[in-house]
């Protein structure tokens, strides 16, 4: 039996709607029929169905195409239903980071394992959270939807790691897109944004 059958029906009939290229405009849905499924989104970022392992890329890249986070829940939005699914740190990870320009003036960019290219900046701001004693960087890619870095992003930031003052203190950042983005201080769990 293939991983799609082991879906729920509806949801399967209404993802077979959704129009390839950019993600649909799930945040005007608001179905009434909303119910849980056995599904989850690892901190490593896999996609498990009833415990099994989603192992094709495209059908991943469908399913978070309609994913969509409701106050603290994550659900699979369609203009019909909602789908809530565990996820157990952020859905999505960003799997590359690049940079041009310096300074004030420097542009950094993440791909993420679903194939989103965003810049980070004022419409994707980083956050870091502490986590095991690390500053951990985020990128809000869509809607409340975050990035986490994953090792190799997580070391290339820290490279880019400068110290600016910033309100008669110095603080610990990176910039991008205009914007400071200062490190928290252990135990905090959000960045401080400047321009």
């Amino acid at each position: 039996m293939s991983q799609e059958q082991d879906l729920p029906y509806g949801l399967m009939a209404e993802l077979a709607r959704v129009p390839k290229g950019h993600p649909p405009p799930v945040h005007l849905w608001e179905p009434e029929n909303r119910y849980a499924i056995d599904m989850r989104i690892s901190a490593g970022g896999d996609w498990y169905h009833e415990g099994t392992l989603i192992a094709r890329p495209r059908l991943v890249r469908l399913l978070a195409s309609v994913l969509r986070r409701i106050d603290l829940d994550y659900y699979l939005v369609t203009p019909a239903e909602a789908c809530q699914i565990t996820v157990d740190d952020a859905p999505f990870l960003a799997l590359s980071l690049a940079s041009k320009g310096e300074g004030p003036s420097q542009q950094l960019s993440i791909v993420t394992n679903v194939g989103d290219e965003v810049e980070i900046g004022p419409q994707h701001p980083l956050t870091f959270r502490w986590c095991e004693g690390a500053p951990v960087p985020y990128v809000e890619v869509r809607e409340g939807l975050l990035a986490k870095f994953n090792r190799p992003c997580y070391y290339d930031c820290m490279a880019r790691l400068k110290e600016e003052e910033r309100a008669g203190r110095v603080a610990l950042g990176v910039w991008s897109g205009g914007l400071f983005y200062a490190m928290p201080k252990e135990g905090a769990a959000f960045d401080e944004t400047e321009a």
